[in-house]
């Protein structure tokens, strides 16, 4: 060490210039480097709880895929309402199931002023553990909410403060909705025509925008049997036909081996023979929006790595550079060493250590 001293000293005497600038260039692209993989390891964990906290979602429907990546769903429904439970208990691999119900539900007035929804979807309580969409205000939708197709809506607080101008404030306010796509009474023409209104029985938290984006969550979440006809004789087998389509959350393993193992548990209560899509994306379908996003954060993540490692190669051949400097203006020091006694590998391992002691 007392050595190392005394040639890091005398080097600093002979070019104090170089030597700081040497010291510099090594210690800023070293910082670089640790900047750099920290920055890219912050990102692909944001991306990551933005997507899915805790697990991977994926959508499971009996439906079949059209060659332009569109769904068929099957018709009669080849599996029973419970179909998503029998996943839950079976696959090993499922934590939580929701029902899905897409409707082209895109507008809705209330505070008589009209508004526009990105989304909105039938569903059940299992919606908001697949999503950790966590409650702000009113209360949590439940299963009575579903035997009795209640006629509540939950929406997202950024939603809710854009309406009522708060989460608290929009708990008990009603809105009207088409009432087409939401009967729930006799099946007339003129009872599927009337407004409909709809009381907000809770807010949930916004989702981020990726997880948004990446599997179409709704702004607006009803039960899903709001919008069976309870009166009809056919009230059950509207609910299995809209049974037809869950979406689950898995943990403790990859979205293929989960989407196996749904398979598996589907073909053991239902019958090899049954058509299931799985896919990664939104209830509409497989997401480009996912696929892009991962492969954006895959090349921005190892384009700054690889500058990182660029830029410390090029401030390391400083050291390079200094040990050169050392060398040359030791010759006849060196000299000296090895007519006294000195092996070359003892020189050699000087230099070394130096070097080292240097980059540390």
């Amino acid at each position: 060490m007392n050595k190392f001293l005394q040639m890091f000293l005398r080097h600093l005497r002979k070019s104090p210039l170089k030597m700081l600038l040497t010291v510099f260039s090594v210690a800023l692209g070293t910082g670089i480097l640790v900047i750099s993989f920290g920055a890219s390891s912050i990102i692909r964990n944001k991306v990551a709880a933005g997507m899915a906290k805790n697990g991977s979602v994926l959508y499971v429907s009996n439906s079949t895929w059209n060659s332009d990546g569109t769904l068929s769903p099957v018709r009669p429904c080849e599996w029973e309402a419970d179909a998503s439970s029998k996943v839950a208990s079976d696959s090993g691999v499922v934590t939580s199931t929701a029902h899905i119900v897409n409707v082209p539900f895109d507008e809705f007035a209330a505070n008589g002023a009209s508004y526009r929804l990105r989304s909105a979807v039938g569903t059940d309580p299992g919606y908001f553990d697949v999503f950790g969409l966590q409650l702000v205000a009113g209360a949590p939708m439940g299963e009575t909410d579903i035997d009795n197709g209640s006629k509540r809506v939950w929406v997202s607080e950024a939603l809710a403060n854009i309406i009522f101008g708060s989460a608290e404030g929009a708990v008990g306010k009603q809105i009207q909705t088409q009432g087409n796509l939401f009967r729930h009474g006799p099946a007339t023409d003129a009872a599927k025509n009337l407004i409909t209104y709809y009381a907000v029985a809770g807010v949930f938290s916004t989702p981020t925008e990726v997880a948004r984006r990446s599997y179409g969550i709704a702004d607006l979440a009803f039960p899903y049997t709001a919008m069976i006809d309870s009166a009809s004789s056919n009230a059950s087998f509207q609910k299995k036909m809209m049974a037809s389509t869950f979406v689950v959350k898995t943990t403790g393993t990859s979205a293929k081996r989960a989407e196996a193992s749904i398979r598996e548990a589907l073909a053991t209560s239902y019958g090899d023979k049954i058509s299931v899509a799985v896919w990664e994306g939104s209830a509409k379908g497989a997401s480009t929006y996912l696929e892009q996003l991962r492969q954006a954060v895959s090349i921005f993540t190892v384009s700054i790595n690889i500058l990182g490692l660029v830029l410390l190669v090029i401030s390391s051949l400083g050291i390079f550079s200094v040990m050169v400097v050392e060398l040359l203006g030791r010759k006849r020091e060196i000299a000296l060493e090895r007519a006294i006694g000195a092996s070359q590998a003892m020189v050699i391992r000087e230099f070394w250590a130096y070097s080292v002691a240097l980059s540390l």
